[in-house]
């Protein structure tokens, strides 16, 4: 696998299988610190540090602070995400934090209110949407063509 493929791999196929799950209906206070993959699905109260990736599930809520490698939101977070290389804000995620990371991708539709500090000026924030047809670029080459003529 060559570097351009590897960087369209999605974070869930670069982890490991082992993760610990905090599940739908659960309410945790406390501290968790681990070097395999933590999945929040219910509600915690705390500081998180990982060396894998971090994902607040929808419907799972995190107050506190994130460490980690990889960060993935589509449910709720209050607090901030620190020393991260890959961050992933996906649809309906809500961040009220700062974010500092290499990487990061937010999705339409997803909420942040906070500052994002990258380190490197060549990596910059991209959006992603789902792929979709608009007519524009016709109309704008058929504005071109008759003004030529």
């Amino acid at each position: 696998m060559n570097k351009k493929e590897d960087k369209k791999r999605r974070l869930e196929d670069k982890i490991g299988p082992i993760e610990t799950v905090i599940a739908p209906n659960t309410k945790f206070k406390g501290k968790i610190k681990g070097e395999d993959n933590i999945r929040i699905a219910g509600r915690f109260e705390g500081d998180v540090k990982c060396d894998q990736l971090v994902r607040i599930e929808k419907g799972g809520k995190l107050s506190g602070s994130i460490v980690s490698t990889y960060v993935i939101i589509e449910g709720e977070l209050k607090g901030n995400i620190d020393s991260a290389e890959h961050v992933e804000i996906r649809i309906d995620g809500r961040v009220i934090g700062n974010i500092n990371t290499s990487q990061i991708a937010i999705a339409e539709g997803s909420f942040i209110q906070g500052e994002i500090r990258m380190p490197e000026k060549e990596n910059k924030p991209y959006s992603f949407v789902e792929k979709r047809d608009s007519g524009k670029k016709k109309v704008e080459n058929e504005e071109e063509s008759s003004s030529e003529g």
